[in-house]
């Protein structure tokens, strides 16, 4: 396990307990030494090894097979971190973190809902995503402004409407979600056709959030081969 934003170890402390290998990832040069002497036995049997490195940018090379990302994110940084895991799947078994509330509602938001967007559906394509549990602000020290959610990520064996690029996916929903009161034709107008709509089973005049994450990850596959082809040729 990959412990984002350790700390004082709080988290670490429990992963160990329960016999996982750890790579706690703390950026506070102040921190790192207090982690190294807490875990000292567990430094000393690499069941444990500290890094002082930002989460945002640590490599997931360290990461085996089936292992999977935790942490108390910082509120402001939640939603870049946890995407971290898309670069990591399908290595990992998944992930579970706890973020601001509203970042966790987006996460897992379902189609149709205020809270679907590009991230839920970046996150989805590629694992089962859910809100697990609600934090309220005052379980925490120092106390935050804001309520927090655990939310929990287990990894799909093939990406949601098949197989895709990500990066084409993440393009498609950005674009349709800046405009998301237009439908779907007219918000993806610049980059999608008709036939491509056709080919995904998505009915043009359709807003963006009401498509489905498989609805979603056809449009991009159908895009991508389109792109393909037309390079090709």
């Amino acid at each position: 396990v990959v412990a984002m934003g350790a700390g004082l170890g709080a988290l670490t402390a429990h992963l160990l307990a329960k016999g996982a290998r750890v790579h706690a990832v703390e950026r506070d040069r102040d921190l790192v030494p207090l982690l190294r002497a807490r875990f000292v036995d567990d430094v000393g049997q690499s069941r444990l090894t500290v890094h002082e490195d930002n989460a945002l940018t640590f490599s997931l090379e360290v990461l085996a097979d089936g292992g999977a990302l935790a942490g108390n994110l910082p509120y402001h940084h939640a939603a870049q971190i946890a995407t971290r895991a898309l670069e990591a799947w399908p290595k990992i078994g998944g992930a579970c973190f706890l973020v601001q509330l509203e970042v966790g509602a987006r996460m897992a938001a379902k189609p149709g809902t205020k809270d679907y967007g590009s991230l839920s559906i970046a996150l989805q394509s590629r694992f089962d995503v859910a809100l697990a549990h609600v934090v309220p602000k005052g379980a925490g020290w120092p106390v935050p402004d804001v309520d927090g959610g655990v939310v929990t990520m287990r990894s799909l064996a093939e990406p949601r409407g098949g197989a895709h690029d990500l990066a084409t996916l993440e393009k498609l929903a950005r674009t349709a979600f800046q405009q998301r009161r237009k439908t779907i034709r007219n918000a993806l107008k610049a980059l999608v056709d008709d036939a491509a709509f056709a080919a995904a089973a998505i009915a043009p005049q359709t807003r963006p959030e009401d498509v489905d994450v498989a609805s979603w990850g056809k449009l991009a596959a159908t895009v991508g081969s389109t792109r393909t082809t037309t390079t090709t040729t």
